[in-house]
C-alpha cells in the first residue's frame, strides 16, 4: 500500500495536471437579495421609492480553495457594500477568515439604499434595516453553503481589448479602461461550470425609473448562465470620473432604455464566451493573499454632516480618520487588486501597468464603498465637482496607491497565507 502511494506522489509531479486537480478546488451558489417591499433606491436622487420589480437582485458567491488557502468573492447587486457591514457578515461566516472574503457590489443604481444618503429628505436614512439585516445573513449563508460544497476544479484565464460598444468617459473620452477581464471556474468532474467572473469598468446606471433592477448585469448573467451554466459574477473595476455606459441616450425617454441595457449586457456576455473558446486551462493556480488596512482624513464636510444627523454611523470615525483597506490576491498567473471605492480610470490604468499579473482585474467597490477616488491633481477641479462633492478626501487616492505599490513590491513566492499589514506597521 505504501508503494502505491508512493508512485502516486511521483505521478503527480510527472503527469501535467494530476497534482492540480487534486490541489484547487471550487464551488459557486447565489442567493435572490431583492427587497419584498418598496425600498428607497440609491442613487441619482433621493426620495425614489421603488414601485416594482422587474428583474431580480443577487449576491453571488465564488469560494476558491488551494492547499488550504480558501479565499471567497461575493458580487452583489447594489450600490456599494460599506465596511462596517460587511465587517459584520465578515465576523459572523465560519468557513472562510475575514480577511479572504471579499464582498462586492456591482454599484448598480436601482437597487436599495445601502448607505443612507437617499432616504425621503436628508436627515432620514433611505437604508431599511430589517431589509439589511436580512441581506448580511443570506450572505452568510450563501458562502456557508458554497464553502461546503468545494469540489476539484480547474480555471480559464482570457481577456481582451476588444469590446463591443459597451462603455464611455463622460468627462475625458480619452481615459478609458476597456480591458475585460473574465476568470471561469471548470469542474474537473464533467468539465462543467462553476462559475464565470467577468471584470469590466462602467456605471450600471442605463435605467434611472422606480423598477428594482440589476442593470445591464442582469442580461450579462441571463446570456452567460443560459449558455454555459454555472455561476456568472460581474465584478466592476475602476469605473470613476464619469465611465457610464455607451448607447444612444435619445433612442428612449431618459433612464427608460430598457433595450439599451439588455443590448449591452447581452453584447458583454457574447464577447466573454468568445475569448473563453480559446482561453488555455489553468491547472495549477496557486493562491495568495495580501492585505493592508489604513486610514485617512474624512474630510469632506457633507459626510461629516450626515454622521452628525445620524445617516453614517459616527464609530467608524477615529481622530478624524476613516480606516479602509486593499487588498492583493494571485491566482495561479492572475492578479487582482481591490478598490475601496469608484476609482478614477487613470489611477486605474497607472495601477495596470504597474501589475504583473496575467490577466489583471481591478475589484471596484471592493471590501468598501468610500465614494469616488481621485489623484490629488484631479481632486477640486471644476471638471470633476461632482465627484469631489461625494469622496472621502484628497488623500484617499495616494494613500490607496501607496499600499497597492507596496503590496506589489513585495518578493514574489513565500507564504500562501494572508499577510495583513496596517499602515503604521512596517512592511515585513
Amino acid at each position: 500500500m505504501r508503494v502505491l502511494w508512493f508512485l502516486l506522489a511521483i505521478a503527480s509531479f510527472l503527469v501535467p495536471g494530476v497534482c492540480a486537480v487534486a490541489e484547487l478546488r471550487a464551488a459557486a451558489g447565489k442567493v435572490d437579495i431583492t427587497p419584498t417591499r418598496p425600498a428607497y433606491l440609491a442613487g441619482y436622487a433621493a426620495n425614489r421609492r421603488s414601485i416594482g420589480v422587474h428583474d431580480r437582485l443577487w449576491a453571488k458567491c465564488l469560494v476558491l480553495e488551494w492547499q488550504g488557502t480558501r479565499i471567497a468573492f461575493v458580487a452583489c447587486d447594489l450600490l456599494g457594500v460599506p465596511r462596517y457591514q460587511a465587517e459584520k457578515i465578515r465576523a459572523q461566516v465560519k468557513s472562510v477568515l475575514p480577511e479572504r472574503l471579499y464582498i462586492a457590489a456591482t454599484h448598480v443604481h436601482s437597487g436599495p439604499d445601502t448607505l443612507g444618503q437617499w432616504g425621503p429628505d436628508l436627515r432620514t436614512s433611505g437604508v431599511d434595516p430589517e431589509w439589511m439585516a436580512t441581506f448580511r445573513n443570506q450572505v452568510v449563508q450563501l458562502v456557508e453553503e458554497t464553502a461546503a460544497r468545494l469540489e476539484p476544479a480547474v480555471l480559464k484565464l482570457a481577456s481582451t481589448t476588444e469590446v463591443p460598444r459597451i462603455s464611455r468617459n463622460a468627462r475625458v473620452p480619452q481615459i478609458l479602461d476597456r480591458e475585460l477581464g473574465v476568470l471561469q471556474v471548470l469542474s474537473v468532474q464533467g468539465n462543467r461550470t462553476i462559475a464565470t467572473v467577468v471584470n469590466y469598468a462602467c456605471h450600471p446606471e442605463v435605467l434611472n425609473n422606480r423598477q428594482i433592477t440589476a442593470d445591464f448585469p442582469n442580461w450579462l448573467y441571463e446570456t452567460v448562465e443560459g449558455k454555459i451554466g454555472g455561476v456568472c459574477l460581474y465584478l466592476n473595476g475602476a469605473l470613476g470620473g464619469m465611465v457610464t455606459a455607451d448607447f444612444d441616450e435619445d433612442a428612449a425617454p431618459r433612464g427608460e432604455n430598457w433595450k439599451a441595457a439588455e443590448e449591452i449586457g447581452r453584447s458583454m456576455g457574447e464577447r466573454v464566451l468568445q475569448i473563453l473558446e480559446t482561453a488555455e486551462t489553468v491547472r495549477n493556480a496557486p493562491i495568495r493573499t495580501q492585505r493592508r488596512v489604513f486610514r485617512v482624513p474624512l474630510e469632506n464636510p457633507r459626510f461629516r454632516a450626515l454622521m452628525a444627523m445620524g445617516i453614517f454611523p459616527s464609530d467608524v470615525l477615529k481622530n478624524g480618520q476613516i480606516e479602509t483597506e486593499v487588498n492583493r490576491i494571485t491566482i495561479g498567473p492572475a492578479e487582482m487588486l481591490t478598490l475601496p471605492g469608484e476609482v478614477l480610470p487613470n489611477i486605474g490604468l497607472y495601477l495596470k501597468r504597474k501589475m504583473t499579473g496575467k490577466p489583471r482585474f481591478l475589484l471596484g467597490l471592493t471590501c468598501d464603498e468610500l465614494g469616488y477616488i481621485l489623484t490629488p491633481e484631479d481632486y477640486g477641479l471644476e471638471l470633476y465637482a461632482y465627484e469631489t462633492s461625494v469622496s472621502v478626501g484628497e488623500h484617499i487616492g495616494p494613500k490607496m496607491v501607496q499600499n497597492l505599490l507596496a503590496m506589489m513590491e513585495k518578493p514574489k513566492g513565500g507564504s500562501a497565507g494572508t499577510q495583513t499589514v496596517r499602515a503604521e506597521e512596517r512592511s515585513k
